[in-house]
């Protein structure tokens, strides 16, 4: 992987973490880890104490668990510095350098709402909301339907900004009073500005204007899918987003006591508007185009590919569905970089306030993304793939003390190795029955094997596609409604890391290998 590029930083935080392991020998387990790796970062329940310097009193001093400040971005590909891409992102990229970056993260599926589904529940859930159930409870559950609620029944206090789960401001009601994910969030909500309501605020336009054609909102005239108006940052919702971020710290560090805040920011999903200083960090004529902008060869494009629809149908586009010009192209492409720009100066903001209310040292961060985007490559621009370039987001943990921070590590992980890893850091106790694996080994030496699979999902009309990523292949095997196989894709990463040749009929054995494999990991 390349290495981050030289480009100005604003200053990303320290933070700190610790682990409370439930049994005697897990507590013992830890501490060898936290001294020897982490160095003094980590502390089981029956912690070691540290006496206070100075005082005669001798009484030991508990340390508090960690707080956690979770950075979810909306479409974000791995297309900055840090993973040798050209989007100008100078906050990320220093968060990077302080963290474990981990540069084979796979999301379960390559749309919005299964992929946070999987997040916060640690299971590989094809659902757009989970909840259904749970929010007609009157009372929480034992088990906890989120990892936010892990950590708000042991004491944290929940804050959720943004877009977490699916729905914006993690409501269901204009009015933000229905939380969609139940039992979790002290306070939930989205800031709504001149918008009016969370939906708004996430398809917003200059001069309080929204638009998207498929979702159920009060929608303006028609627009195209960008903008660049001359507005400062609070322009468009994601400044209102880290405005909010930055109150939110604020009273956290007044109330005291652990927090998780979970802000989400919308950009860089479309409409591609962002204010005109972000589109002018670009030169038009050295944005380049996708190398890969045709189908692969050896699939049915009907099953595996699509014809750009979220761009090209959901907006005004006066070249018609699927139609995309190299002209357009270079808009898209320009627009999304942008996008990439001002969300990253709002994620500064952020890492900025918290660093100046010296919270950093006792927070965990960590920066994801719901999954990647196509940015013309097999000839389409959208998410909604089983590709590697859907499939594929940025993920970075930064955790205090860790050694060699910004080191790399390019073993598979998985968007469900996220929550026992927080709660695993933060000393709090997981199901036993999550789908992932804590990364907590990888933290501590990024050399580290990890796990031999990931794995994904995304279907197409009445056909769904599975998907299994090893450290060489990937295969994407296509089934009907009664479980029949109708396509077979594998790509050799070793050969082609683009995916432009589908070999699965001159690998047969290798393919079914993966098959059987894919099933032994069931969607929920």
């Amino acid at each position: 992987m390349a290495k981050a590029l030289d480009r100005p930083r604003t200053c990303a935080r320290r933070l700190s973490s610790r682990r409370d392991f439930i049994t005697a020998a897990g507590a013992w387990a830890f501490s060898v880890f936290s001294k020897n790796m982490l160095g003094d970062v980590g502390h089981p329940v029956q912690e070691k104490t540290a006496r206070t310097a100075g005082t005669n009193s001798g009484k030991p001093k508990r340390r508090p668990r960690p707080n956690v400040l979770f950075i979810a971005v909306d479409d974000l590909r791995p297309c900055f510095g840090t993973y040798g891409g050209s989007a100008l992102a100078p906050n990320l990229d220093r968060l990077a350098s302080e963290s474990r970056v981990f540069t084979r993260h796979y999301v379960q599926s390559a749309v919005c709402g299964p992929s946070r589904c999987s997040l916060l529940t640690g299971k590989r859930v094809n659902s757009w909301d989970c909840w259904g159930s749970q929010r007609k409870l009157n009372a929480g559950p034992l088990y906890p339907v989120s990892f936010a609620h892990l950590f708000r029944r042991n004491g944290y206090r929940t804050v959720c900004i943004g877009k977490i789960s699916h729905l914006p401001g993690g409501v269901m009601d204009t009015e933000q009073k229905i939380h969609q994910v139940p039992f979790s969030w002290d306070l939930s909500y989205a800031p709504a500005g001149p918008w009016r309501t969370p939906w708004r605020a996430f398809f917003s336009y200059d001069k309080a204007q929204a638009y998207n054609k498929v979702i159920r909102m009060e929608k303006d005239e028609p627009r195209l899918p960008y903008e660049s108006a001359d507005v400062p940052d609070a322009g468009y919702a994601d400044g209102l987003n880290a405005q909010e971020a930055i109150r939110q710290l604020r009273d956290l560090k007044t109330r005291g006591g652990p927090f998780l805040l979970a802000v989400g920011f919308y950009k860089p999903h479309l409409p591609f508007n962002a204010p005109k200083r972000y589109w002018d960090f670009y030169q038009r004529q050295e944005i380049p185009l996708a190398r890969n902008a045709q189908p692969p060869r050896n699939v049915d494009p009907a099953i595996s590919l699509h014809n750009s629809f979220e761009v090209t149908t959901h907006y005004h586009w006066p070249s018609g569905p699927g139609q995309i010009s190299e002209e357009e192209a270079l808009t898209l492409r320009h627009g999304y970089f942008a996008c990439v720009s001002y969300v990253d100066a709002q994620i500064g903001k952020v890492l900025d306030e918290l660093k100046r209310l010296e919270l950093d040292q006792n927070t965990v961060v960590v920066l994801w993304s719901d999954h990647g985007w196509h940015l013309g490559e097999h000839g389409m621009f959208g998410k909604q793939t089983n590709f590697e370039v859907a499939t594929r987001s940025p993920l970075f943990i930064k955790v205090p003390g860790i050694a060699q921070p910004g080191l790399r590590t390019h073993s598979l992980v998985e968007t469900v190795d996220l929550y026992p890893t927080l709660a695993e850091l933060c000393r709090l106790p997981p199901p036993n029955d999550l789908a992932g694996t804590s990364l907590v080994p990888l933290i501590r030496d990024p050399k580290h094997s990890g796990k031999e699979h990931a794995f994904s999902f995304h279907g197409r009309g009445p056909l769904m596609g599975r998907a299994i990523r090893t450290n060489r292949h990937r295969l994407v095997y296509w089934t009907n409604k009664a479980g029949e196989a109708v396509q077979v894709e594998l790509y050799d990463h070793r050969n082609d890391p683009g995916e432009n040749v589908n070999v699965a009929a001159d690998h047969p054995e290798t393919a079914r290998k993966l098959i059987r494999q894919l099933r032994k990991f069931p969607m929920q």
